[in-house]
């Protein structure tokens, strides 16, 4: 409790410095390229179609779910702000050792607020997904309403890792070495450009059991069910409803305390490691 407490008034506290440090990151990313913000959407965007272009052109992959490059967005959009969001968090500690050291203010703003400037670039893409999906799908399912619901739990899931990981990787370099495998490895752990009948048919029942029981395989069916119309009847017979909520917000709960916990225990020692 006193470190959830604490926790929050340091983020509410610093909330303008938060506001600050992501408008900064935008300024810089975008600064330059003649396309500025536009890329937000259209880098995704071109990922997912080369996807398609080797998955359904040339590999004729076929799903009944939804159109294939519907769901190959529906993935790849947000996996992008995942693994974009990781990646960039991972190293941001040692990327502004100067600042941490001008300034004091908690370490976790930082890998926070790259991740909040982040989803400043998701949204956009995931407006366009959402009318795509409207249009083509003919309306959208009830459970849209949730849709806010699964994107704060895959926030949150995000922020959590995004402090572990920062603060792992100022005392052990590898760290972004092993991410960008393990990144990789989930990728193609979740239905993102195949079928989970795909798994069905190939698994045991057990380990079908334990590959839908893998929380990115459930936050993906869950922005699945709330963006297409449809969807939900396809997965229900084998996925239950309420197991796709318990098991991406129990990881969520887990996650953030992982990410804080551990921080917490090295925070006094973070600005020695950034020294040298």
């Amino acid at each position: 409790m006193t470190i959830r407490n604490s926790l929050i008034q340091d983020i509410l506290s610093k909330r303008s410095l938060i506001q600050e440090l992501v408008i900064k990151d935008l300024k810089i990313r975008y600064s330059r390229p003649m396309l500025g913000f536009i890329w937000s959407f259209l880098s995704p965007f071109l990922t997912a179609l080369v996807f398609y272009v080797v998955f359904s052109l040339i590999l004729k992959v076929k799903i009944e779910e939804a159109p294939f490059l519907l769901y190959l967005m529906s993935a790849v959009f947000p996996w992008r702000f995942f693994q974009d969001s990781l990646m960039s968090s991972t190293t941001c500690l040692m990327d502004n050792k100067n600042l941490i050291r001008e300034s004091n203010f908690p370490h976790f703003l930082i890998p926070i607020s790259i991740i909040l400037a982040n989803m400043v670039n998701f949204l956009p893409s995931l407006l366009i997904l959402i009318i795509i999906s409207f249009f083509i799908l003919k309306g959208f399912p009830i459970f849209i309403i949730f849709f806010p619901f699964v994107l704060a739990i895959h926030l949150i899931i995000t922020i959590g890792l995004s402090v572990m990981l920062s603060t792992l990787y100022v005392k052990w370099r590898d760290t972004k070495y092993i991410l960008e495998i393990v990144l990789l490895l989930l990728l193609y752990l979740t239905p993102a450009f195949y079928s989970i009948y795909l798994v069905k048919t190939t698994f045991p029942p057990v380990l079908f059991k334990a590959y839908i029981y893998n929380p990115f395989v459930c936050l993906l069916n869950l922005y699945r069910i709330t963006l297409f119309k449809g969807f939900y009847s396809f997965i229900q017979k084998d996925i239950g409803i309420l197991s796709l909520i318990f098991v991406p917000v129990a990881f969520a709960v887990v996650f953030l305390f992982l990410g804080f916990y551990f921080y917490r225990r090295n925070k006094g020692i973070i600005n020695d490691y950034l020294s040298y």
